[in-house]
């Protein structure tokens, strides 16, 4: 088990050392020249333009530079914008628990509606409800996003009034309409996801040799199916959790609110490196850490994988 971990936090740290190369390259292969992007539109001489590609060190030869930026990186200083001068890292933490926020409340509708459609469906394969909650799986899964946020808009904000149609903090109220956007195409998923998984587990012998014993039929699906059953569960909600940290750019634009993914959206429309480079390194890390975090859990929930 511990070589096993070893190795999945090895590999982790490989990935993101390439991540952080990646990151690195946007600024020079990207159109432009960033000190045109930092001086604007200004009318200055080129020994303006050199003494600034000075400062900034970009005639450094490029290893050079990013040893200088994977440096810095692990200090926290992910540079200062050339937009507003704010330390990128202090921009990114000031956003990042409003993303946050929404995240965790639509991976929460996602596990608990699509959790509990998933299960009753495979309880009752085969029967008119099993078929109807396939089908609304599939339409959760074929609108699009931002389709699904007008339409959610057009029903509780406008016809109901029962929710703001902008959001900007993380009450209940503002939360609401976002969360339920961002959450209601991965419930699908997951709602499909738990029934093809309690369906292969109901069928295993075990199940069968716990109800031949007499084992009641609420603890053979509550303790034995499953907590098996929710093993692919786990490392999707892990997953989803980062794709929700990094992805909820649409939800957070069409609900006007504040979030890394809304940043990100700023910081390319106004040619903000620093930022741009920033957002996808942070998101990226975070993404990373989600995913080994799974991967320790998943090796609690399956002794199995102690013996790779």
């Amino acid at each position: 088990m511990i070589n096993y971990l070893i190795r999945r936090i090895f590999t982790s740290i490989l990935v993101l050392f390439g991540v952080s190369m990646l990151v690195f390259s946007v600024i020079h292969l990207i159109p432009g020249d960033v000190t045109m992007a930092i001086l604007g539109r200004q009318k200055v001489s080129l020994e303006k333009v050199a003494e600034l590609r000075e400062q900034l060190g970009l005639n450094d030869p490029i290893y050079v530079q990013y040893g200088r930026y994977l440096n810095k990186a692990l200090h926290g200083d992910l540079g200062v914008s050339i937009r507003n001068y704010l330390p990128v890292s202090k921009a990114i933490a000031d956003q990042m628990p409003s993303t946050f926020a929404l995240a965790m409340s639509a991976l929460a509708i996602a596990l608990s509606i699509g959790g509990v459609l998933g299960l009753l469906a495979a309880l009752r394969h085969g029967t008119w409800f099993d078929t109807l909650i396939m089908g609304l799986s599939v339409s959760g899964l074929s609108i699009p996003t931002f389709w699904m946020g007008l339409l959610l808009i057009l029903l509780f904000s406008v016809k109901l009034g029962l929710f703001p149609s902008i959001s900007n903090d993380s009450s209940f109220a503002d939360l609401f309409l976002p969360a339920l956007t961002l959450g209601l195409p991965e419930a699908a998923i997951v709602a499909r996801m738990i029934r093809a998984s309690m369906l292969d587990v109901l069928s295993k012998e075990y199940i069968t040799t716990a109800r031949a014993k007499g084992v009641p039929e609420r603890m053979v699906i509550l303790k034995h199916a499953l907590r098996n059953a929710l093993i692919p569960v786990v490392t999707f909600a892990g997953l989803q959790m980062a794709y929700l940290l990094g992805g909820a750019t649409i939800v957070e634009t069409m609900f006007a609110r504040q979030g890394i993914g809304r940043l990100a959206v700023q910081s390319i429309l106004n040619r903000d490196y620093p930022m741009v480079q920033g957002v996808v390194l942070v998101t990226a890390t975070i993404y990373v850490l989600i995913n080994t975090l799974t991967d320790i859990t998943y090796v609690f929930l399956n002794p199995k994988i102690r013996l790779q």
